[in-house]
């Protein structure tokens, strides 16, 4: 299904569950490539926790996670907090980095292959 980017905020619970109830084939691996520039900040409460049972809930279901952090050239160091959150989301417990979206097909096709 189609995406609707709604911006300002980051909600990588609701992706989780977008992603399981989206259906999965038998055709094709289910994998969740989440994408993000940033810390979840929706919803409101505990985003973090919120984010984190929802991904249980996909690896429970058989799903792979691969977290990919969109960290700009600028940036000398992320934040361990947000690195520890998205080993911990991740299937295999590693996350990637990309310096700008303009690199995700090439690590896409890569993590995919």
């Amino acid at each position: 299904g189609n995406l609707t980017y709604s911006g300002g905020l980051t909600n990588h619970a609701d992706a989780f569950t977008v992603c399981r109830e989206s259906g999965s084939s038998r055709m094709r691996k289910d994998v969740i490539l989440l994408i993000t520039d940033g810390d979840p900040t929706a919803p409101p409460g505990s985003p973090w926790d919120d984010a984190v049972e929802a991904a249980a809930e996909a690896k429970a279901e058989g799903m792979s996670i691969i977290p990919v952090m969109i960290v700009p050239e600028i940036v000398t160091q992320l934040n361990p907090d947000t690195v520890e959150y998205l080993k911990e989301i991740s299937s295999d417990g590693s996350m990637f980095e990309a310096s700008d979206f303009s690199v995700l097909g090439s690590l896409q096709e890569s993590l995919l292959a």
